[in-house]
């Protein structure tokens, strides 16, 4: 493993402007064609989670960077060590430049932390008459606070996106994104009392099964399932009818008993659809004729 290897990745990105994995791979192909550099497992290496086995990528940051020292260096230097590196061929560097957690990051309750099914409304066009069940996992980041990572299992393949969490009074968001598939959903969701058995709030972005990519919004229930395996979960995410009883199976899953599920499933249900028109869509194609007319018009 690489010493502080995400906190090194951040200056990295500040250092060379880089506002997304895509763009950061840019710069090391350029460098290096047969880059080990890969944007993918970039997400992962932020969180924390791993590090490059590949030991071309520390020697594409030297190069990168101009460093006149060898990868190993690179890979093994402290964050401390590894901006002294990059301040005496730079100069010294703003001390903004740190690749310090935000402050509202550092707020978040630890208790957040963990996995959730998250029971939503299908933004599709061919799905509206479903369920949809995800895979929300939330764990703690040393840099960014909280690092989120939300599943989808859907018939046309796994829908996998990640980001950070951050608080705004009583609320966080977080957006989280697949640069590759070019795929980025928004949450907006209320801070619950300890020990955070449920998260609620909105889940937006573009349905992804839909010719026009139509921009989505509905509410968003995330039962806690800590205890469910993993894989139990995977095998419920996804589409399923829209009903109670749906609901309920899934609540059942997540490790609720059998009459409390069913009460949940009910009443979950029922927020899901208490509002019209509960699931809000913007279609391309009924916008067309204002949008020609505000064009005539400019």
């Amino acid at each position: 493993m690489s010493i502080d290897f995400p906190q090194k990745l951040r200056l990295i990105q500040i250092i060379t402007g880089c506002a997304t994995q895509k763009e950061m791979y840019a710069r090391f192909k350029a460098l290096n064609p047969q880059t080990g550099y890969d944007p993918q497992r970039a997400y992962k290496w932020l969180q924390g989670r791993s590090s490059p086995r590949d030991g071309s990528v520390f020697e594409d940051i030297a190069r990168l960077l101009d460093l006149e020292v060898p990868g190993e260096a690179v890979r093994n230097s402290t964050i401390d060590e590894f901006r002294a590196l990059i301040e005496a061929r730079r100069g010294p560097l703003p001390a903004e430049m740190a690749p310090a957690a935000p402050a509202s990051a550092a707020r978040l309750p630890a208790y957040l932390a963990g996995r959730y099914l998250a029971i939503s409304r299908a933004w599709a066009p061919d799905r509206h008459g479903c369920i949809l069940a995800g895979v929300l996992t939330l764990a703690p980041d040393p840099a960014q606070g909280m690092a989120v990572r939300y599943e989808e299992y859907l018939p046309a393949g796994p829908l996998v996106v990640t980001g950070f969490m951050q608080r705004i009074g009583r609320s966080v968001r977080a957006t989280v994104i697949n640069d590759e598939d070019e795929i980025f959903i928004d949450f907006c969701l209320q801070i619950p009392p300890a020990p955070a058995s449920m998260l609620y709030g909105i889940i937006s972005g573009a349905a992804v099964h839909d010719l026009e990519m139509r921009p989505s919004a509905c509410k968003v229930i995330c039962l806690r399932a800590d205890a469910v395996p993993y894989d139990a979960l995977r095998e419920i995410s996804g589409y399923c009818p829209d009903a109670p009883e749906s609901v309920s199976d899934l609540a059942l899953a997540a490790g609720l008993p059998r009459e409390q599920a069913a009460i949940f499933g009910k009443k979950v249900h029922e927020f899901l659809y208490a509002s019209e028109p509960g699931l809000i869509c913007v279609t391309p194609s009924e916008l067309a004729p204002l949008l020609a007319n505000a064009y005539t018009a400019a």
